[in-house]
C-alpha cells in the first residue's frame, strides 16, 4: 500500500489539498506541528487509509521518529508535498538571530530533512516530491530577509536533487504560489489589498484549491516528464 505524505497539512493550503487527494482515492500520510488528528478524522473513509502525525519538519528527532514508524509498518511514499512553512517579518536592521534562525530552519532545514528521508523510501519505486518556494524568492520582499533567503534555497536546492534522483526515477519540483487566501489575507487592509490585485494580471487572488490541482497533477503520470522545475501559480504576478 503506497501513501502520498503531507506536511502543513492542517493549513489552508493543506486541508484543501488532503481533501482533494483523498476524494482522488490516494491513502494519504497527514502531518503538522500542530496536531493533524482532527482533520484525519474528517477525511476518513472506508475505502482510503488515512494515518496522521505530529511532527516538527525542524526537529531531527521529530522526523526519523515518524520516518521509523512508518518503516516499522513496511509503508511505502510514493509522493512527498512539502507545504510546511512560516513566516517572522522584519526588517533586517530589526531582525533577531532567533527570527533568522527559525524561519532557516523550518523553511529549509525541514525541507532538507523531509526530502532525505522520503527520498529513502522511494529509491525502489520511484516517486514525487513536491516542495515549496514563494514568488518572493525571484525578486524579494521588504522585511522579509529570511523567507527570501529560505525559499531562494528551495529553488537552488530542488534543482540539484532533482540531478541526483532522477537515476531513482524520482521526480522533484518546487511550487511558487503568489498572492493565496488564507486567514492572513483576511486581516490585510482594503486599500493595500486592493493595491496587491491590481498588479496580478487575472486580476484575482489565488485560492489554495489552485495550487491544490498543480499539486494533484505533480503527483501524477500525467506530470511524468517534468522534474527540476519551479511551476509559478501566481496568476502572471511575476510574469
Amino acid at each position: 500500500m503506497s501513501f502520498i505524505l503531507i506536511t502543513g497539512a492542517s493549513g489552508g493550503i493543506g486541508r484543501v489539498t488532503s481533501e482533494l487527494l483523498v476524494k482522488q482515492g490516494n491513502n494519504v500520510i497527514l502531518t503538522d506541528v500542530q496536531s493533524p488528528n482532527d482533520l484525519a478524522k474528517e477525511l476518513k473513509t472506508d475505502n482510503r487509509e488515512i494515518l496522521s502525525y505530529d511532527l516538527d519538519v525542524s526537529n531531527e528527532e521529530s522526523v526519523t521518529r515518524v520516518f521509523e514508524d512508518l518503516n516499522n509498518q513496511s509503508l511505502k511514499v510514493k509522493g512527498l508535498v512539502h507545504l510546511a512553512g512560516i513566516i517572522r517579518d522584519k526588517t533586517l536592521l530589526k531582525m533577531s538571530i532567533a527570527e533568522w534562525d527559525s524561519v532557516i530552519d523550518v523553511n529549509l532545514r525541514g525541507t532538507f530533512l523531509m526530502t532525505k528521508n522520503s527520498a529513502e523510501l522511494m529509491t525502489d519505486t520511484g516517486g514525487s516530491i513536491i516542495l515549496t518556494a514563494s514568488t518572493a524568492a525571484l525578486f524579494g520582499n521588504y522585511g522579509q530577509a529570511n523567507y527570501v533567503a529560505s525559499k531562494s534555497g528551495v529553488i537552488g536546492f530542488t534543482k540539484t536533487v532533482a540531478r541526483e534522483l532522477a537515476r531513482y526515477n524520482i521526480r522533484v519540483n518546487a511550487l511558487v504560489p503568489g498572492f493565496i487566501t488564507s486567514p492572513m489575507t483576511d486581516t490585510i487592509p482594503k486599500q493595500v489589498y486592493e493595491g496587491i490585485i491590481k498588479q496580478i494580471p487575472l486580476q484575482r487572488p489565488g485560492t489554495p484549491l489552485d495550487i491544490a490541482n498543480v499539486i494533484e497533477f505533480l503527483l501524477s503520470d500525467k506530470s511524468s516528464y517534468i522534474t527540476g522545475t519551479t511551476i509559478n501559480i501566481d496568476g502572471g504576478l511575476r510574469m
